[in-house]
């Protein structure tokens, strides 16, 4: 029962709620009163609101309170009381009966039953030495922690309680608690019989909290509280967290509301709420935060594995069970790449580019949804640019299309940031390559397996964007595109329509490639972002919605440590879908590279 503090403001309220059921309607000069009624109860000059039940009106008092001998005074509008003195010490621990003389000519019968639970006062176990802090009592359990390796069968425990006599339990008596048992204990008006749960265990006990949550089928490795009882799952497999059936463990001897039934919630939201009493008998409200995918990754590469120089690797694409790298400086006659790599990280060929005729070095490799593959040059003259597409990993190159300074009406030399495929260059798929240090993003389409050779120029709404820029096509013939940028003025995540109109942008992520990928009916974006002395940091987003908060909160977001300087800002990310399993694979320059199955 709430407690009221400020009297006087209760007592000012009670005689404007007698006035307003006094007034006249509009013309009248009077109305009958209401019947009367106790509303206000002063124990030992504490104020307390009553409840009603039928004929009886009800206090309650903290658990253990003497009743014995106690001040009483009734507050009523509407009438008086006829048989009750007020500002009397009385013993109420029986319910006493109060007439009431309404001044409407009704009166009334009521019975005053003011009530404070049993409350543990004593509790010993024989041969054990039991801090105060590890013995839970509640309103209907007590739960007692004893140490590690106490033989449960045999205890004899003595308790009482104030307030109360126990019915079902003999002080003293050794008994095996190794299971869950209870007990009742009587109440002082000798009538409420008050049952409690009663367990003695070696398990650890106390507040509120979640031990672990199962998502869809799926059970986290751990939970993180943080300040606020804000939960974060970690969860070892992707699932649809947008609509999620989640069982919530609780600690030792809590109890999770009843209400909270855990069926189909929108994790993503971040902010589902549970409550959960403790052992304690308090409680607690926890929010649930946005899931965190805590995967182990398929392997790990380290940059020095590669045999690359300094700066070089560039590009990275899944084709099949295969993952192409790309690096710079294979476009000399004499340095090995790209390389191709299965899915243990082990070395298994080399793409043939013997045919290949690029301006200055490679910039870029991309694949669509089927393992095909595209490089693009980086360019830094007049020279006509080519794209060369494999279509498997033991295929030659060919010239899928090309384009230069003259052919794109450009005034400058149209020098590549990379390349993006989305879907199947056998059926439809969309291509954007940028230009470096420039806002202008070339698109190329293909519809039906056929390629239209005319690019679509568009231009991104920002300045001064350095070397190594991406568009990446939201997939499925969804409009828009999201772009991953390294620049002097921003470095960033940007949300755009199909004409590169920005919706909104993240920004302090340096970041230079993205990919976004649709699975089971959900959007995905990855991309690695370049953090100077910490490393590489490797981030998954559900984006479905389209909305900042999907952009914003990662459910992917771990960690290549390494203090190694990213010199030329390069990262490069797939995803792809094999055998109906959906991989992530991230990549940073002069740091490594790393690959994930989600499911």
């Amino acid at each position: 029962m709430k407690t009221i503090l400020n009297i006087n403001s209760f007592l000012f309220g009670l005689v404007m709620l007698f006035i307003a059921s006094s007034c006249s309607k509009e013309n009248e000069l009077s109305r009958e009163y209401q019947d009367v009624k106790i509303v206000g109860v002063k124990v030992d000059n504490q104020l307390y609101t009553p409840t009603y039940s039928e004929d009886q009106t009800v206090v309650t008092l903290p658990a253990g309170r003497d009743l014995s001998n106690v001040k009483v005074e009734l507050l009523v509008v509407n009438g008086s009381v006829t048989d009750f003195e007020n500002n009397k010490e009385y013993d109420v621990r029986k319910p006493i009966n109060v007439s009431l003389e309404g001044l409407n000519g009704k009166n009334a019968n009521t019975t005053l039953k003011i009530v404070s639970a049993p409350l543990l006062s004593t509790f010993i176990i024989e041969g054990l030495n039991i801090p105060a802090s590890d013995i839970h009592s509640s309103s209907n359990s007590l739960i007692v922690q004893v140490p590690q390796g106490t033989n449960l069968k045999n205890l004899k425990v003595t308790m009482e309680f104030l307030n109360g006599t126990l019915l079902d339990f003999v002080s003293g008596q050794a008994k095996d608690y190794t299971n869950p048992t209870s007990f009742q204990v009587k109440g002082v008006d000798e009538a409420t019989v008050y049952p409690f749960e009663f367990i003695i265990t070696t398990e650890i006990v106390g507040p509120a909290t979640i031990k672990s949550l199962t998502i869809n089928g799926v059970t986290t490795d751990s939970v993180q509280i943080s300040t606020g009882n804000v939960v974060t799952p970690f969860v070892p497999s992707l699932v649809d967290f947008s609509k999620s059936n989640v069982t919530i463990e609780a600690g030792f001897g809590n109890k999770i509301e009843a209400g909270f039934t855990g069926t189909n919630l929108n994790l993503l939201s971040g902010a589902n709420k549970v409550k959960i009493t403790g052992s304690d008998g308090v409680e607690r409200e926890f929010t649930i935060a946005v899931p965190k995918l805590s995967l182990k990754p398929l392997f790990t590469k380290a940059y020095s594995a590669f045999g690359f120089p300094d700066n070089d690797l560039v590009g990275v694409a899944f084709s099949g069970n295969n993952i192409v790298v790309s690096n710079y400086s294979a476009t000399a006659p004499t340095v090995v790449g790209p390389n191709y790599y299965n899915f243990s990280g082990q070395h298994v060929g080399t793409l043939d580019k013997a045919d290949i005729k690029a301006v200055h070095s490679f910039r870029k490799i991309a694949s669509d949804s089927k393992g095909k593959l595209l490089l693009v040059d980086l360019g830094i003259n007049d020279a006509t640019h080519v794209v060369y597409k494999w279509d498997n990993l033991t295929s030659k190159p060919v010239p899928y299309f090309s384009y230069s300074k003259t052919s794109l009406g450009f005034s400058y030399v149209p020098r590549s940031s990379g390349i993006s495929i989305s879907g199947s260059l056998d059926g439809d798929a969309t291509i954007t390559i940028g230009m470096a240090q420039k806002t202008d993003l070339l698109v190329w389409t293909v519809k039906n397996g056929v390629l239209n050779p005319t690019p679509q120029k568009l231009t991104l709404p920002i300045t001064n964007l350095g070397y190594y820029w991406a568009a990446e096509p939201l997939p499925n013939g969804q409009p828009g595109y999201v772009v991953a940028a390294v620049g002097n003025t921003f470095s960033g995540i940007i949300s755009t329509n199909n004409l590169l109109a920005e919706n909104f942008k993240l920004s302090g992520i340096s970041t230079s490639d993205c990919k976004v990928i649709a699975y089971e009916g959900r959007t995905y974006l990855a991309y690695t972002a370049y953090v100077s002395g910490r490393g590489a940091v490797l981030r998954i987003c559900d984006i479905t919605s389209g909305e900042v908060a999907g952009f914003s909160t990662p459910i992917l977001d771990d960690l290549i440590p390494s203090t190694n300087p990213n010199g030329n800002l390069t990262m490069d990310v797939d995803m792809t879908v094999y055998n109906g399993k959906l991989y992530a694979l991230f990549s940073c320059t002069n740091i490594g590279m790393r690959l994930y199955q989600l499911n």
